[in-house]
């Protein structure tokens, strides 16, 4: 998986080239761009400190990934997708 966005703003930090963290408003979020599902996997990390927010980005990201490992979506099928299966 690759990052969709390339060129990041001042706020912006990226992890492990894949997903970034940004602040919003007062306090970061975490996004990483998620292929199969065609869709930003987001999430808040509840932290105002810089300092901590890129361990908790890290985290965020091996637990997202580990899931993807492991053959599970990050987002629960859609109503479309369901009646198309039945």
């Amino acid at each position: 998986m690759a990052l969709k966005k390339q060129q990041f703003a001042e706020g912006e930090i990226a992890i492990f080239d894949e997903a970034c963290i940004f602040k919003r408003g007062e306090y970061w979020q975490f996004r990483m761009w998620l292929p199969k599902e065609n869709n930003y996997a987001r999430k808040s990390l509840f932290t105002r400190s810089k300092a901590t927010v890129i361990e908790k980005g890290k985290a965020a990201y091996l637990e997202i990934s580990a899931k993807l490992q492991q053959g599970k979506s990050y987002f629960s099928i859609t109503i479309k997708k369901r009646v198309e299966k039945w």
